[in-house]
């Protein structure tokens, strides 16, 4: 197994595992699941971090979640969920522009992972979302670590000063390659 996915199944899947059965860290578990699925997305369509995601994202979006039926419908999620959480802890009510979005709701009593009501309102339950995202990136685990933003590596650095007693060295993870030190 290559380390990358190693690290990705130490610090991501085997976290959420052990936290999919309290109900009380649903959000926990979605907070955790958006990120990796948008880095999904963008690596799959070849977009950096500072580009906007594309209809070919969205439409990636509903094709992992039919329910989503659609590219606008797909942005809508988003757009309630994603920006909502990851921006301000919560679900989105408005766009940035100010136009109302649907209500959307987490529940661990539903059946599908995603359902969009009659009204367009949208229900998730966080852990079979995050387990529908983590098997899309195991299955294609080349896609997620792609060429584009590198993922975390673990690092050796050398504390300076060094101390008189004690290690001289902490361990600690970057997203940029810094040679290992003894």
């Amino acid at each position: 197994m290559n380390a990358d996915l190693k690290n990705f199944r130490e610090w991501y899947v085997y976290t959420l595992n052990g936290m999919y059965p309290r109900r009380e860290s649903g959000i926990a578990v979605f907070i955790l699941s958006l990120p990796l699925l948008e880095r999904y997305l963008r690596q799959k369509n070849g977009l950096t971090p500072s580009d906007g995601l594309s209809d070919a994202c969205m439409t990636d979006l509903y094709n992992l979640f039919g329910a989503l039926a659609n590219v606008q419908v797909a942005r809508k999620f988003w757009n309630v969920y994603r920006n909502g959480f990851l921006h301000e802890a919560t679900l989105s009510l408005k766009t940035s522009g100010g136009k109302d979005l649907p209500v959307g709701v987490l529940s661990h009593d539903i059946q599908d992972a995603i359902t969009v009501e009659a009204n367009g309102s949208f229900l998730v339950h966080p852990v079979l979302f995050s387990q529908c995202v983590i098997q899309v990136i195991e299955k294609n685990f080349a896609v997620f670590s792609g060429a584009g933003t590198s993922l975390p590596t673990v690092n050796r650095y050398k504390l300076i000063p060094e101390p008189p007693s004690g290690p001289h060295f902490y361990e600690g993870t970057s997203a940029a390659w810094v040679p290992k030190k003894p």
